[in-house]
Protein backbone atom coordinates (compact mmCIF):
# COMPACT_ATOMS: atom_id res chain seq x y z
CA UNK A 1 0.00 0.00 0.00
CA UNK A 2 2.84 2.29 1.13
CA UNK A 3 4.77 1.51 -2.21
CA UNK A 4 1.04 2.55 -4.52
CA UNK A 5 0.71 5.66 -2.62
CA UNK A 6 4.62 6.41 -3.40
CA UNK A 7 3.91 5.62 -7.10
CA UNK A 8 1.21 7.92 -7.62
CA UNK A 9 2.83 10.97 -5.76
CA UNK A 10 5.80 10.52 -8.62
CA UNK A 11 3.52 10.32 -11.03
CA UNK A 12 1.48 13.23 -10.05
CA UNK A 13 4.82 14.59 -9.42
CA UNK A 14 5.70 14.30 -12.97
CA UNK A 15 2.57 15.69 -14.56
CA UNK A 16 3.68 18.75 -12.68
CA UNK A 17 6.73 19.16 -13.98
CA UNK A 18 5.14 19.05 -17.46
CA UNK A 19 2.37 21.93 -17.96
CA UNK A 20 1.55 21.52 -21.34
CA UNK A 21 0.35 17.91 -20.57
CA UNK A 22 -2.17 19.27 -18.46
CA UNK A 23 -3.07 21.73 -20.51
CA UNK A 24 -3.47 19.42 -23.51
CA UNK A 25 -5.41 16.90 -21.06
CA UNK A 26 -7.67 20.05 -20.40
CA UNK A 27 -8.91 20.62 -23.61
CA UNK A 28 -9.27 17.34 -24.38
CA UNK A 29 -12.01 16.59 -21.83
CA UNK A 30 -13.86 20.28 -22.96
CA UNK A 31 -13.52 18.68 -26.54
CA UNK A 32 -15.48 15.53 -25.29
CA UNK A 33 -18.41 17.02 -23.14
CA UNK A 34 -19.01 19.33 -25.72
CA UNK A 35 -20.06 16.91 -28.19
CA UNK A 36 -21.47 14.84 -25.76
CA UNK A 37 -24.03 17.40 -24.11
CA UNK A 38 -27.60 16.20 -24.99
CA UNK A 39 -29.10 18.74 -27.41
CA UNK A 40 -32.49 20.90 -26.94
CA UNK A 41 -35.13 20.15 -30.38
CA UNK A 42 -37.55 23.37 -30.88
CA UNK A 43 -40.86 21.36 -30.72
CA UNK A 44 -44.06 23.98 -32.03
CA UNK A 45 -47.29 23.80 -29.89
CA UNK A 46 -50.65 23.58 -31.60
CA UNK A 47 -52.66 26.67 -31.88
CA UNK A 48 -55.22 26.82 -28.45
CA UNK A 49 -58.60 26.28 -29.76
CA UNK A 50 -61.46 28.24 -27.33
CA UNK A 51 -64.84 26.31 -26.75
CA UNK A 52 -67.08 29.33 -27.02
CA UNK A 53 -71.34 29.47 -26.97
CA UNK A 54 -73.16 31.32 -29.28
CA UNK A 55 -76.36 32.59 -29.77
CA UNK A 56 -77.96 33.67 -33.24
CA UNK A 57 -78.34 37.46 -33.52
CA UNK A 58 -81.95 38.99 -35.47
CA UNK A 59 -82.86 42.49 -35.12
CA UNK A 60 -86.30 42.21 -33.57
CA UNK A 61 -89.05 45.14 -31.53
CA UNK A 62 -88.62 44.64 -27.65
CA UNK A 63 -90.64 46.26 -24.84
CA UNK A 64 -88.63 44.63 -21.77
CA UNK A 65 -90.62 44.39 -18.89
CA UNK A 66 -89.90 46.67 -15.63
CA UNK A 67 -89.59 44.19 -12.52
CA UNK A 68 -90.70 46.63 -9.42
CA UNK A 69 -91.13 46.15 -5.61
CA UNK A 70 -94.32 48.07 -4.56
CA UNK A 71 -96.67 47.89 -1.31
CA UNK A 72 -100.36 47.36 -1.57
CA UNK A 73 -102.50 50.56 -0.18
CA UNK A 74 -106.12 51.19 0.61
CA UNK A 75 -107.62 53.92 -1.65
CA UNK A 76 -109.81 55.09 1.13
CA UNK A 77 -109.00 54.76 4.54
CA UNK A 78 -111.38 56.02 7.25
CA UNK A 79 -110.70 56.86 10.99
CA UNK A 80 -113.54 56.94 13.15
CA UNK A 81 -113.95 58.89 16.02
CA UNK A 82 -116.64 59.40 18.61
CA UNK A 83 -118.89 62.59 17.34
CA UNK A 84 -120.56 62.93 21.55
CA UNK A 85 -119.24 62.32 24.14
CA UNK A 86 -120.99 59.29 26.48
CA UNK A 87 -120.99 55.47 27.39
CA UNK A 88 -121.35 52.61 25.09
CA UNK A 89 -124.48 50.80 25.20
CA UNK A 90 -124.28 48.80 22.41
CA UNK A 91 -121.79 47.36 19.48
CA UNK A 92 -122.34 45.89 16.00
CA UNK A 93 -122.41 42.14 15.46
CA UNK A 94 -119.41 42.44 12.83
CA UNK A 95 -117.72 45.51 14.78
CA UNK A 96 -114.15 43.21 15.33
CA UNK A 97 -110.63 43.19 14.15
CA UNK A 98 -110.94 42.29 10.53
CA UNK A 99 -114.67 42.00 10.05
CA UNK A 100 -116.40 42.88 6.80
CA UNK A 101 -118.80 45.65 7.23
CA UNK A 102 -121.37 46.67 4.97
CA UNK A 103 -122.44 50.95 4.54
CA UNK A 104 -125.08 51.89 7.24
CA UNK A 105 -124.44 48.98 9.75
CA UNK A 106 -124.14 50.20 12.84
CA UNK A 107 -121.03 50.08 14.87
CA UNK A 108 -121.08 51.39 18.10
CA UNK A 109 -124.19 52.63 19.81
CA UNK A 110 -123.64 55.49 22.81
CA UNK A 111 -126.56 56.29 25.21
CA UNK A 112 -128.86 58.50 23.94
CA UNK A 113 -130.45 59.30 26.90
CA UNK A 114 -128.96 63.31 27.16
CA UNK A 115 -129.72 63.44 23.46
CA UNK A 116 -133.09 62.40 23.02
CA UNK A 117 -133.84 64.40 26.10
CA UNK A 118 -131.96 67.68 24.27
CA UNK A 119 -134.37 67.05 21.18
CA UNK A 120 -137.65 66.93 23.22
CA UNK A 121 -136.36 70.22 24.89
CA UNK A 122 -135.46 72.25 21.81
CA UNK A 123 -138.77 70.99 20.33
CA UNK A 124 -140.69 72.75 23.26
CA UNK A 125 -138.71 75.57 22.95
CA UNK A 126 -139.60 75.83 19.37
CA UNK A 127 -143.28 75.92 19.91
CA UNK A 128 -142.88 78.41 22.63
CA UNK A 129 -141.35 80.17 20.44
CA UNK A 130 -143.88 79.82 17.39
CA UNK A 131 -146.91 80.26 20.06
CA UNK A 132 -145.01 83.54 20.98
CA UNK A 133 -144.49 84.99 17.81
CA UNK A 134 -148.65 84.78 16.79
CA UNK A 135 -149.15 86.68 19.72
CA UNK A 136 -146.88 89.38 19.31
CA UNK A 137 -147.87 89.07 15.31
CA UNK A 138 -151.86 89.68 16.49
CA UNK A 139 -150.18 92.54 18.82
CA UNK A 140 -148.46 93.96 16.02
CA UNK A 141 -151.62 94.37 13.82
CA UNK A 142 -154.54 95.53 16.07
CA UNK A 143 -151.31 98.57 17.17
CA UNK A 144 -151.29 99.01 13.29
CA UNK A 145 -154.87 99.56 13.01
CA UNK A 146 -155.16 101.97 15.79
CA UNK A 147 -151.67 103.80 14.72
CA UNK A 148 -153.58 104.01 11.19
CA UNK A 149 -156.57 105.85 13.02
CA UNK A 150 -153.55 108.37 15.10
CA UNK A 151 -154.98 106.44 18.03
CA UNK A 152 -151.47 105.50 19.53
CA UNK A 153 -147.61 106.93 18.88
CA UNK A 154 -145.36 105.93 16.49
CA UNK A 155 -142.68 104.89 19.27
CA UNK A 156 -145.45 102.34 20.04
CA UNK A 157 -146.13 101.22 16.78
CA UNK A 158 -141.94 101.04 16.65
CA UNK A 159 -141.64 98.93 19.76
CA UNK A 160 -144.73 96.58 18.51
CA UNK A 161 -142.79 95.86 15.25
CA UNK A 162 -139.61 94.92 17.06
CA UNK A 163 -141.20 92.91 19.59
CA UNK A 164 -142.29 90.64 16.36
CA UNK A 165 -138.78 90.70 15.02
CA UNK A 166 -137.14 89.85 18.05
CA UNK A 167 -139.92 86.90 18.39
CA UNK A 168 -138.95 85.46 14.63
CA UNK A 169 -135.25 85.72 15.79
CA UNK A 170 -136.28 83.37 18.80
CA UNK A 171 -137.73 81.20 16.46
CA UNK A 172 -135.10 80.58 14.68
CA UNK A 173 -132.75 80.23 16.59
CA UNK A 174 -135.38 77.48 18.46
CA UNK A 175 -135.30 75.57 14.93
CA UNK A 176 -130.96 75.22 14.92
CA UNK A 177 -131.20 74.22 18.46
CA UNK A 178 -133.47 71.68 17.30
CA UNK A 179 -131.55 70.70 15.04
CA UNK A 180 -128.51 70.41 16.82
CA UNK A 181 -129.67 68.62 19.32
CA UNK A 182 -130.96 65.80 16.55
CA UNK A 183 -127.71 65.53 15.09
CA UNK A 184 -126.15 64.93 18.21
CA UNK A 185 -128.83 62.08 18.52
CA UNK A 186 -127.85 60.68 15.12
CA UNK A 187 -124.22 61.08 15.69
CA UNK A 188 -124.73 58.80 18.79
CA UNK A 189 -125.11 55.89 16.51
CA UNK A 190 -121.74 55.38 14.96
CA UNK A 191 -121.99 53.36 11.36
CA UNK A 192 -119.88 52.38 8.61
CA UNK A 193 -119.53 55.27 5.96
CA UNK A 194 -119.26 52.46 3.11
CA UNK A 195 -118.21 48.74 2.48
CA UNK A 196 -115.14 47.50 4.16
CA UNK A 197 -112.57 45.80 6.64
CA UNK A 198 -112.86 47.01 10.66
CA UNK A 199 -109.03 47.66 11.50
CA UNK A 200 -107.93 49.38 14.72
CA UNK A 201 -110.85 48.65 16.87
CA UNK A 202 -110.17 50.85 19.89
CA UNK A 203 -113.68 50.72 21.92
CA UNK A 204 -115.67 48.29 23.56
CA UNK A 205 -118.91 47.86 25.40
CA UNK A 206 -119.41 50.19 28.12
CA UNK A 207 -116.62 52.71 27.61
CA UNK A 208 -117.01 55.75 28.60
CA UNK A 209 -115.62 57.71 25.08
CA UNK A 210 -115.31 61.41 25.09
CA UNK A 211 -115.89 63.14 21.81
CA UNK A 212 -113.02 62.90 19.08
CA UNK A 213 -112.08 59.65 20.76
CA UNK A 214 -110.69 56.93 18.03
CA UNK A 215 -112.89 54.07 17.78
CA UNK A 216 -111.63 52.13 14.99
CA UNK A 217 -110.81 52.13 11.49
CA UNK A 218 -112.42 51.26 7.87
CA UNK A 219 -110.74 50.34 4.97
CA UNK A 220 -112.32 50.20 1.59
CA UNK A 221 -110.95 46.96 -0.26
CA UNK A 222 -113.38 47.31 -3.38
CA UNK A 223 -110.49 49.98 -4.21
CA UNK A 224 -106.95 48.60 -3.54
CA UNK A 225 -104.13 50.30 -5.04
CA UNK A 226 -100.54 49.15 -5.57
CA UNK A 227 -97.54 52.27 -4.74
CA UNK A 228 -94.17 51.43 -6.15
CA UNK A 229 -91.23 53.60 -7.21
CA UNK A 230 -89.51 54.41 -10.75
CA UNK A 231 -86.09 55.44 -11.04
CA UNK A 232 -85.04 58.41 -12.47
CA UNK A 233 -83.62 57.01 -15.87
CA UNK A 234 -86.80 54.53 -16.07
CA UNK A 235 -89.40 57.52 -15.44
CA UNK A 236 -87.36 59.13 -18.16
CA UNK A 237 -87.32 56.31 -20.75
CA UNK A 238 -91.24 56.00 -20.46
CA UNK A 239 -91.43 59.91 -21.06
CA UNK A 240 -88.62 59.42 -24.21
CA UNK A 241 -90.82 57.03 -26.04
CA UNK A 242 -93.69 59.65 -26.07
CA UNK A 243 -95.67 57.30 -24.01
CA UNK A 244 -97.89 58.23 -20.82
CA UNK A 245 -97.43 56.38 -17.67
CA UNK A 246 -101.24 56.60 -16.54
CA UNK A 247 -102.89 54.22 -18.08
CA UNK A 248 -100.34 51.62 -18.88
CA UNK A 249 -100.81 47.78 -17.73
CA UNK A 250 -99.41 46.67 -14.25
CA UNK A 251 -98.97 43.13 -13.17
CA UNK A 252 -99.02 42.47 -9.94
CA UNK A 253 -98.05 39.11 -7.75
CA UNK A 254 -98.54 38.43 -4.24
CA UNK A 255 -96.63 35.43 -2.62
CA UNK A 256 -98.17 34.24 -0.04
CA UNK A 257 -96.57 30.73 0.94
CA UNK A 258 -95.89 28.48 -1.91
CA UNK A 259 -98.80 30.02 -3.76
CA UNK A 260 -98.65 32.95 -5.85
CA UNK A 261 -101.76 35.25 -6.61
CA UNK A 262 -101.44 37.37 -9.40
CA UNK A 263 -104.01 40.30 -10.03
CA UNK A 264 -103.84 43.11 -13.34
CA UNK A 265 -103.82 46.86 -12.21
CA UNK A 266 -104.12 50.24 -14.05
CA UNK A 267 -101.44 53.12 -13.45
CA UNK A 268 -103.67 55.76 -12.25
CA UNK A 269 -101.74 58.61 -11.39
CA UNK A 270 -97.98 60.05 -10.44
CA UNK A 271 -96.88 60.89 -7.16
CA UNK A 272 -96.98 64.27 -6.43
CA UNK A 273 -93.57 64.87 -4.52
CA UNK A 274 -90.04 63.03 -5.78
CA UNK A 275 -88.73 61.30 -3.26
CA UNK A 276 -85.55 63.63 -1.95
CA UNK A 277 -83.09 60.63 -1.23
CA UNK A 278 -83.62 58.37 -4.21
CA UNK A 279 -85.18 60.83 -7.02
CA UNK A 280 -87.51 58.35 -7.41
CA UNK A 281 -91.36 58.82 -9.07
CA UNK A 282 -93.89 57.62 -6.92
CA UNK A 283 -96.63 55.28 -9.13
CA UNK A 284 -99.98 53.99 -7.86
CA UNK A 285 -101.93 52.10 -9.78
CA UNK A 286 -105.38 50.83 -9.11
CA UNK A 287 -105.78 46.96 -8.34
CA UNK A 288 -108.88 45.43 -10.35
CA UNK A 289 -110.42 42.49 -8.18
CA UNK A 290 -114.00 41.59 -6.44
CA UNK A 291 -114.36 42.99 -2.77
CA UNK A 292 -113.97 39.47 -1.60
CA UNK A 293 -110.06 39.54 -2.17
CA UNK A 294 -107.54 38.05 -0.01
CA UNK A 295 -105.53 41.01 -0.39
CA UNK A 296 -104.96 43.37 2.48
CA UNK A 297 -103.40 47.33 3.05
CA UNK A 298 -99.84 46.38 3.81
CA UNK A 299 -99.05 43.66 1.41
CA UNK A 300 -95.35 43.53 0.08
CA UNK A 301 -95.70 43.15 -3.77
CA UNK A 302 -94.47 42.67 -6.97
CA UNK A 303 -95.37 45.14 -9.99
CA UNK A 304 -94.38 44.31 -13.34
CA UNK A 305 -95.09 47.07 -15.91
CA UNK A 306 -93.96 47.69 -19.37
CA UNK A 307 -90.72 49.42 -20.05
CA UNK A 308 -90.08 51.60 -23.32
CA UNK A 309 -90.63 49.87 -26.88
CA UNK A 310 -87.22 49.78 -28.37
CA UNK A 311 -87.39 48.78 -32.23
CA UNK A 312 -84.73 47.29 -34.58
CA UNK A 313 -82.70 46.12 -31.72
CA UNK A 314 -80.55 43.00 -31.39
CA UNK A 315 -81.27 40.99 -27.55
CA UNK A 316 -78.33 38.79 -26.24
CA UNK A 317 -77.69 37.54 -23.11
CA UNK A 318 -75.25 40.60 -21.38
CA UNK A 319 -72.29 37.80 -20.97
CA UNK A 320 -71.99 38.68 -24.69
CA UNK A 321 -70.76 42.24 -23.53
CA UNK A 322 -66.81 42.94 -23.08
CA UNK A 323 -65.96 46.61 -21.70
CA UNK A 324 -69.27 48.90 -22.63
CA UNK A 325 -69.57 48.56 -26.15
CA UNK A 326 -67.62 45.61 -27.54
CA UNK A 327 -68.91 42.01 -28.53
CA UNK A 328 -67.29 39.22 -30.28
CA UNK A 329 -69.19 36.96 -33.37
CA UNK A 330 -67.34 33.86 -35.14
CA UNK A 331 -66.63 33.99 -38.80
CA UNK A 332 -64.82 31.12 -40.22
CA UNK A 333 -64.42 29.69 -36.78
CA UNK A 334 -62.47 32.86 -35.55
CA UNK A 335 -63.45 35.75 -33.36
CA UNK A 336 -64.35 39.20 -35.08
CA UNK A 337 -64.82 42.74 -32.60
CA UNK A 338 -68.14 44.59 -33.37
CA UNK A 339 -68.67 47.85 -31.93
CA UNK A 340 -72.18 48.26 -30.41
CA UNK A 341 -74.22 50.85 -28.77
CA UNK A 342 -76.59 49.30 -25.51
CA UNK A 343 -79.92 50.75 -25.76
CA UNK A 344 -81.66 48.74 -22.72
CA UNK A 345 -81.61 46.16 -20.73
CA UNK A 346 -84.50 43.06 -20.73
CA UNK A 347 -83.34 40.99 -17.23
CA UNK A 348 -80.22 39.39 -18.45
CA UNK A 349 -80.38 40.49 -21.65
CA UNK A 350 -78.68 43.66 -23.40
CA UNK A 351 -80.62 45.28 -26.35
CA UNK A 352 -78.22 47.16 -28.48
CA UNK A 353 -77.54 48.17 -32.23
CA UNK A 354 -74.60 48.76 -34.26
CA UNK A 355 -72.40 51.33 -33.97
CA UNK A 356 -69.56 50.90 -36.02
CA UNK A 357 -68.47 49.53 -38.94
CA UNK A 358 -68.40 46.40 -39.92
CA UNK A 359 -72.17 46.12 -38.57
CA UNK A 360 -73.72 43.12 -36.97
CA UNK A 361 -75.74 41.56 -39.04
CA UNK A 362 -78.54 39.17 -38.89
CA UNK A 363 -77.29 35.96 -38.43
CA UNK A 364 -74.23 36.38 -37.03
CA UNK A 365 -73.16 34.28 -34.27
CA UNK A 366 -72.51 36.22 -31.09
CA UNK A 367 -70.08 34.90 -28.91
CA UNK A 368 -71.71 34.91 -25.00
CA UNK A 369 -68.49 33.36 -23.44
CA UNK A 370 -66.21 35.43 -21.78
CA UNK A 371 -62.91 34.40 -22.84
CA UNK A 372 -60.14 35.37 -20.41
CA UNK A 373 -57.97 35.46 -23.45
CA UNK A 374 -60.50 37.14 -26.30
CA UNK A 375 -59.04 38.71 -28.82
CA UNK A 376 -59.26 39.27 -32.69
CA UNK A 377 -58.69 36.16 -34.45
CA UNK A 378 -58.62 33.75 -31.51
CA UNK A 379 -59.58 30.33 -33.16
CA UNK A 380 -62.89 28.92 -31.16
CA UNK A 381 -64.85 26.12 -31.47
CA UNK A 382 -68.80 26.19 -31.48
CA UNK A 383 -70.30 24.31 -28.15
Amino acid sequence: MRNLFEKLLTLLGAIMRRPLLIVLVTVVIVVILVFTQPRLVSVESPERVWPVEVVEAHKTDEQPMLDLSGQVISGRRSELRALVPGPIVEVGRNFREGARVSKGELLVQIDQFKYRNDVAEQKALLVEAEVDLKIKLRDEKRIRELFEEHNISEQTMDDATLAVEQRRATLEQRRIGLARAERALRDASLSAPYDGLVNSVSAALGKQLSQNDKVAEIIDTSRLEVRFSLSKSQFGRILGSDSAVEGKPVEVSWQVGNETLIYSAVVERIGAEIDSTTGGVGIYAVINQDTETLLRPGAFVWARMPDKMYTNVFRVPESALYGSDSIYVVKNDRLKSRTIKVEGFAGDDILFSSAGEPVVEDGDLVVITQIREGGVGVKVEIR
